[in-house]
């Protein structure tokens, strides 16, 4: 559970007149460590731009809009949440496995249209070939890599970030082959081969003229993603 929600109830003696003591007790708000709030700002920060669902998990209300305000970013079990208010966070906590249960399935859905590699990235094996049966997507921090066995699933677990990095790498290049884009999507400058930056948000590839305007991007994700869409519908 992310320290962030957690409250204590701390009991306050006060003696009586009769002599016993009588209690009397007041909730107050936990401190919240830095090193916690740093994790989870982390988690968040890192899990954001793949995050699936525009709709909020427990109430399917859309997120960010009607009276609810701007979405509640959550952090449990290590996983970014979005949810509509702040009721929703204690069915967050009754359930957290029904809710990354819910995130898991989104994430498989959204990004294994966009899935770049055909075989299991740790054992190099073809994925659904051989005596090994269906692919096993598995989700990890709210990424999809698919393996050939369940022994495989150990590994990632082992070191996620390898097989992360790997897909990474698998998706760059699958994305430069259609990236619609000869100019950098903030300066508007030409993109000069051996001088390109290649930047993934999430799952998408934005190519830069140069590490400067990776800055410039980031205070404005989707403005620029939005462009990189309306580039690639204007090629179609």
């Amino acid at each position: 559970m992310s320290p962030t929600a957690l409250l204590l109830a701390l009991p306050l003696f006060a003696l009586g007149q009769d002599g016993k003591g009588a209690q009397d007790t007041k909730v107050v708000k936990a401190p919240v460590p830095a090193a916690a709030q740093d994790a989870d700002a982390k988690i968040i920060r890192e899990q954001l731009p793949v995050y699936p669902l525009d709709t909020c998990p427990i109430s399917g209300e859309k997120l960010g809009e009607g009276d609810m305000g701007e979405p509640i970013n959550y952090v449990v079990n290590g996983r970014l949440v979005r949810l509509c208010c702040k009721g929703c966070v204690k069915k967050v906590k009754a359930d957290p496995a029904a809710v990354i249960a819910k995130l898991d399935a989104a994430v498989i859905r959204t990004q294994k249209p966009i899935y770049p590699l055909d075989t299991c990235v740790i054992s190099g094996e073809k994925l659904g070939e051989g005596d090994m049966g269906e692919p096993i997507d598995y989700v990890v921090n709210g990424r999809l890599v698919r393996l050939c066995c369940k022994g495989c699933v150990r590994k990632v677990k082992a070191d996620p970030a390898a097989a992360i990095a790997k897909v990474d790498r698998a998706l760059i290049e699958s994305q430069r082959k259609t990236y619609p884009l000869k100019t950098c999507v903030i300066s508007d400058e030409a993109l000069e081969e051996g001088e390109i930056v290649d930047y993934l948000y999430g799952t998408h590839l934005v190519r830069f003229c140069c590490k400067g305007c990776k800055k410039d991007f980031l205070k404005d994700p989707a403005k620029y993603l939005a462009k990189i869409d309306a580039a690639k519908k204007g090629k179609k």
